[in-house]
């Protein structure tokens, strides 16, 4: 990521928070704000545009930047294709600010596709969008998005990474996303080969 690596001081400083053998595995919400003492306060603005309880993040890092900056790294690990694939489940008070959000980040990628398609076909990926959008627009925490889709993993059903790649493609054109925004550079997709 040339965005990560122009963020960073002089080396890349990364200090993972989660998943943690010595915290059982546990995976962060909102909470995760409480993990750098420059975040203090940032939760009760990030509800202006989210629910209480966020999304739970499959891994959660802090890199050391520049000029004493911090920047977060949020994990989403993806094993098959049909984990893209999902809809919102938020009640009515929570829904009406989330819509709000993901409309606005809509209108800030660029995408014209119907909200439906964002609400209620991928919306996992909406959501992900969502806080890359608000952490490093709204509350001025430099954040990557890093999408893990492991490759090959017979333990399960194997997806090769041709298929992601395609699947990827689909998504984004069906979400009508493009590469060219500047929230994409914010994005890092990785293809472990498992096998």
């Amino acid at each position: 990521s040339p965005s990560l690596l122009a963020f960073l001081d002089k080396e890349l400083s990364i200090e993972w928070k989660s998943p943690l053998k010595e915290q059982d595995y546990h995976e962060y919400r909102n909470e995760f704000l409480d993990l750098s003492e420059n975040w203090i306060g940032k939760r009760v603005e990030l509800e202006k545009y989210w629910a209480k309880i966020g999304p739970q993040w499959d891994g959660i890092a802090i890199v050391k930047g520049k000029n004493g900056q911090t920047g977060l790294l949020l994990v989403e690990a993806k094993a098959q294709l049909q984990e893209m694939q999902s809809k919102i489940q938020a009640g009515d008070i929570s829904r009406v600010i989330i819509e709000q959000t993901i409309e606005e980040v809509k209108t800030y990628m660029g995408s014209n596709a119907p909200l439906e398609i964002w609400l209620e076909q991928y919306y996992q990926l909406s959501n992900r969008l969502a806080y890359l959008y608000i952490l490093n627009e709204k509350l001025g925490i430099p954040t990557w998005l890093i999408l893990v889709n492991f490759a090959e993993d017979h333990t399960h059903k194997p997806t090769q990474i041709s298929e992601w790649i395609q699947h990827y493609q689909n998504v984004l054109s069906s979400m009508d996303i493009s590469s060219s925004t500047d929230l994409f550079k914010q994005i890092i997709t990785i293809y472990p080969n498992v096998d």
